[in-house]
């Protein structure tokens, strides 16, 4: 087993553990850039490891459309970021959240074959880290509390989100006191991404997936979804349940048709007894008042500063990397001009149609490679791009990299 493989190996079960650990590791040593040391130098390594096993077997990579793509993506954004006289912040910042998980998804497209390890194998890994914790999870859920996570550095305090601060131990929805799920991650709908991951790869691994464990596990992967409360990972669940129903409803009609309406008429009967009990606890669920105006008002901003700079705003003035680099910002007053909850908005303000438009055209080869490999797989893909439309997901860059790395191993597999 080589250097790369095993390196892969370890990237796949320490990844989904990045936050705790970074924040682990700052609680003890006050480092506040502890990030650097782990998934970036990590991506660094799996890199001069992959450049030893092409000396060793003297080959060359070979491109293809999607490479261009994403090389012209990157250099496009070089370009502008020189020619605007912005430097190391930017540059350093800029390439971790717009296109580090690209970078990853191209060296597992050039380098599979010197991946000494089985995907399914990999998958397995995956699976089984992340299921330990999720049990892990129960026991400290229901009998010690999220306070137990203050004795590694999490913070003892609700919170929706601040920036540059300690993670607190949950979040909370406004007006209703209800812890949201983020376990060890730091918010809840990074936990929603991972989720969504999670399932998919869990499903994928199942051969006979008519089995009760099965339907078992899903329905308490979904209860788990619901507890992150995050709105857009419930909207792709919701969506895709209603694409099955309509494509199965002939089928569904004429072999299940008794069975089909009682189970109408239940849920309806079951949805309108919650409602009328629990009114304004759902109200407060799923409307949250501040947390949709903010949305909006966001996308009222984005809209006046592309109409003030139609061709582009230039790196981090919009998104994740804006935090960073200018962080003196972060303010209450300030924080609605830079965050414009929608991936896709965000690479439109900072960097024109063009770019945007090479952006969705290498998520959309992806998606059609995907598709011909693994239906599960596309979907997953398709709910966090969808999750994109809605928040800047893509910033638990630990969660991106990881998917990338299965998206390609599946796209190359035989």
């Amino acid at each position: 087993m080589n250097l790369f493989t095993l390196l892969t190996k370890f990237g796949v079960i320490i990844l989904p553990f990045y936050v705790f650990f970074t924040v682990f590791i700052w609680y003890i040593t006050w480092f506040d850039k502890v990030w650097f040391f782990l998934k970036e130098w990590l991506l660094v390594a799996i890199f001069f490891s992959l450049i030893y096993e092409f000396y060793k077997a003297k080959k060359l990579p070979k491109l293809n459309i999607l490479d261009y793509l994403v090389f012209s993506y990157i250099a496009y954004w070089i370009w502008i970021t020189l020619y605007n006289w912005l430097w190391l912040n930017s540059i350093v910042y800029g390439w971790r959240y717009d296109f580090m998980f690209l970078i990853v998804m191209l060296i597992y497209k050039h380098w599979e074959q010197f991946l000494k390890i089985k995907i399914k194998d990999l998958i397995q890994l995956f699976v089984y880290s992340w299921a330990l914790s999720l049990l892990f999870w129960i026991l400290i859920k229901f009998r010690l509390k999220e306070e137990f996570l203050v004795e590694f550095g999490y913070v003892d305090y609700a919170s929706n989100w601040v920036f540059n601060w300690w993670i607190p131990i949950y979040h909370w929805l406004e007006n209703s006191w209800i812890r949201r799920f983020q376990w060890i991650l730091d918010w809840p709908n990074a936990m929603a991404y991972f989720l969504v991951i999670f399932s998919s790869m869990f499903l994928y691994l199942q051969k006979k997936k008519n089995e009760f464990y099965v339907y078992a596990s899903v329905m308490f992967l979904f209860w788990l979804i619901i507890l992150t409360y995050s709105r857009s990972a419930l909207l792709w669940v919701l969506t895709s349940l209603s694409a099955i129903f309509l494509v199965s409803i002939k089928q569904i009609y004429k072999n299940y048709r008794k069975v089909f309406l009682w189970v109408l008429l239940f849920s309806i009967w079951f949805l309108s007894i919650l409602w009328a009990i629990f009114q304004h606890q759902l109200t407060n669920i799923i409307f949250r008042t501040s947390s949709t105006t903010g949305h909006f008002d966001r996308m009222v901003v984005w809209i006046e500063r592309f109409k003030e700079k139609p061709l582009w705003a230039w790196l981090a003035e919009s998104g994740p990397a804006y935090r960073n680099i200018y962080p003196e910002k972060q303010t209450k007053d300030d924080e609605v001009k830079y965050i414009p909850e929608s991936w896709y908005i965000q690479v439109l303000i900072e960097w024109w149609v063009i770019y945007l438009a090479i952006f969705i055209s290498i998520l959309w080869i992806i998606l059609i490679n995907l598709f011909k490999k693994s239906k599960i797989i596309f979907w997953m893909f398709l709910a966090i791009l969808i999750m994109n439309m809605f928040l800047h997901i893509f910033e638990a860059t630990y969660l991106s990299m990881l998917m990338f790395i299965f998206i390609w191993l599946f796209i190359s597999k035989k």
